[in-house]
């Protein structure tokens, strides 16, 4: 099995097979898995040439007297859709079926209610099983019917609400199905600025940046807490009552939206075209419950993840870390391991969050600031000093230069100076150049401002920037060296604002000396 093998028990042969439906979620007595709950995939062999994609909205593409029932872990199901298609292991294709956008979709309690599968209205099976034997296997399971103003009903299963509002990490989906929505549950600390409208979390461990929005959506909003929220209520409740676990959910928001959808239009009755059920959600566009995010992660294995995925710039995987000896194995990870992220490739999803801004607030591992007395004759000594790895009293070292087409390694207020640079005309010319240089001294371009002390003992609040939790930090700030032909080397000093949504500041240096960019940026 070969790291392409995502999923190696849900294809029991070479052919291709087609994923009809998702049946219940259970502990599986057959595999050893005994901390997370597995998801029973229905499967059946396709009939046709998979490229055939008229083919595939028959009834007869698949042979469904011959279903494989395959248990695959939960926080799998971003990984995997109805109607796709899988060979060996391995999603072979997502076929279009039809594509419908439905405009002004109106969500609330009285248009969008909870049905099963295997519902029948009027004498007439909403999805019957000559037109639609895919759910056979399923009838019980969970789905949100909307009514449309022309009677005609859009039909989505519960667990597609789950992967598309909530699937943006395996980690976020595992915890709603195993873990009441109670604090730091999914985020440790959140702040909500009302004016700005802005969201700051510090997320629980293990908890993704790549979930942020969705975890934000949750913290501000009553609707998508309590959909959020209803994945384990639900699970919980069939299972006290010993019944088969359906997971079941509501929208995470009330109002209207715009919903793209694949799946298939079925009949009811003498109607041809009267109930459209989705096997995929694409993109929805009601808006996010704010108009900014940032977020912190608290977890260190997941912070650091990043670095993993170097080799693999579009998702998947590296093949400078992940060989293809690794293997996928249903069982459970190891708690005392490191984990490991693997990227799969995301439709974007929600196109309200184009114009937003959503960034994570990298926290610097930097040794902590110098501090300088400044005696009543305005002379200054420095009592003491940040880590003595980083920060030595030599000022002999060469300055180290890193060009600004690595800038993406550099925090925020360093990429937004560096943009303000090339707008300044006195630093643009033709064949000018900026590098961000390495102070003498330091092992990291981005530095802690010295604090300077009067002898009172106090610091100026300037040398300090109101972080979106609310909490103070000492403003960092770098080097950027400025060569232009003809003229004499310039050094420019990028310095973070005052608060987190300031812009930096510029200020004119003289030479790479911290201390006197202390005493410029504050006075």
């Amino acid at each position: 099995m070969d790291a392409d093998k995502t999923h190696p028990d849900l294809t029991p042969d070479d052919r291709v097979w087609r994923i009809n439906w998702f049946g219940e979620v259970a502990y599986p007595g057959h595999i050893h898995r005994h901390t997370q709950p597995c998801l029973k995939v229905i499967l059946s062999p396709l009939n046709f040439d998979h490229g055939d994609s008229k083919s595939l909205m028959s009834p007869d593409c698949s042979n469904n007297w011959e279903t494989h029932e395959a248990w695959t872990p939960i926080s799998s199901l971003p990984l995997i859709s109805i109607g796709s298609l899988w060979q060996n292991g391995k999603e072979l294709d997502k076929p279009q079926y039809q594509i419908k956008r439905f405009e002004r979709l109106l969500i609330k309690d009285e248009t969008a209610t909870l049905i099963k599968a295997g519902l029948s209205l009027e004498g007439n099976f909403l999805l019957p099983l000559n037109h639609h034997p895919w759910h056979k296997g399923a009838t019980q399971s969970y789905c949100i019917m909307v009514v449309l103003p022309d009677s005609t009903r859009l039909i989505i299963p519960c667990l597609e609400l789950i992967r598309f509002y909530f699937g943006s990490s395996g980690n976020l989906v595992q915890r709603l199905f195993t873990t009441p929505l109670v604090t730091n549950s999914l985020w440790a600390k959140k702040r909500y600025d009302e004016e700005k409208q802005h969201l700051h979390l510090v997320l629980a461990d293990r908890m993704s940046g790549a979930s942020a929005s969705d975890i934000g959506r949750i913290a501000a909003s009553k609707h998508a807490k309590h959909s959020a929220g209803s994945i384990f209520i639900s699970c919980q409740k069939a299972s006290t009552q010993r019944e088969c676990v359906h997971p079941y959910t509501t929208f995470p928001f009330e109002g209207k939206t715009d919903l793209l959808v694949n799946g298939i239009w079925l009949p009811f009755g003498d109607k041809a075209e009267a109930t459209f059920v989705a096997y995929r959600l694409r993109s929805c566009s009601y808006p996010f419950p704010f108009q900014s995010l940032s977020y912190e992660s608290s977890d260190k294995a997941i912070r650091h993840a990043k670095h993993s995925n170097r080799a693999s710039g579009k998702g998947g995987f590296g093949k400078k870390r992940y060989n293809r000896t690794k293997k996928f194995v249903n069982s459970d990870p190891s708690k005392d391991k490191s984990q490991r992220q693997y990227r799969f490739k995301k439709e974007y999803r929600f196109p309200d969050l184009v114009r937003k801004n959503v960034w994570r607030d990298k926290i610097e591992a930097l040794p902590a600031a110098d501090i300088y007395l400044k005696k009543p004759d305005g002379s200054f000594e420095q009592i003491s000093y940040g880590e003595s790895s980083y920060t030595t009293s030599t000022t002999g070292i060469d300055a180290i230069s890193q060009s600004d087409h690595d800038a993406g390694s550099f925090p925020k207020f360093v990429k937004a100076g560096l943009f303000l640079l090339d707008l300044k005309p006195e630093y643009v010319t033709v064949g000018s150049r900026k590098n961000v240089i390495t102070p003498p001294g330091k092992a990291n371009p981005v530095f802690n401002i010295p604090l300077i002390m009067d002898d009172n003992g106090e610091v100026a609040e300037s040398f300090f920037m109101i972080a979106p939790n609310g909490s103070m930090r000492v403003r960092q700030a770098c080097f950027v060296e400025i060569i232009r032909p003809s003229y004499p080397k310039q050094y420019v000093i990028i310095a973070q604002g005052r608060s987190w949504d300031h812009s930096p500041s510029l200020i004119s240096a003289q030479s790479l000396d911290i201390f006197q960019a202390s005493i410029l940026l504050t006075s």
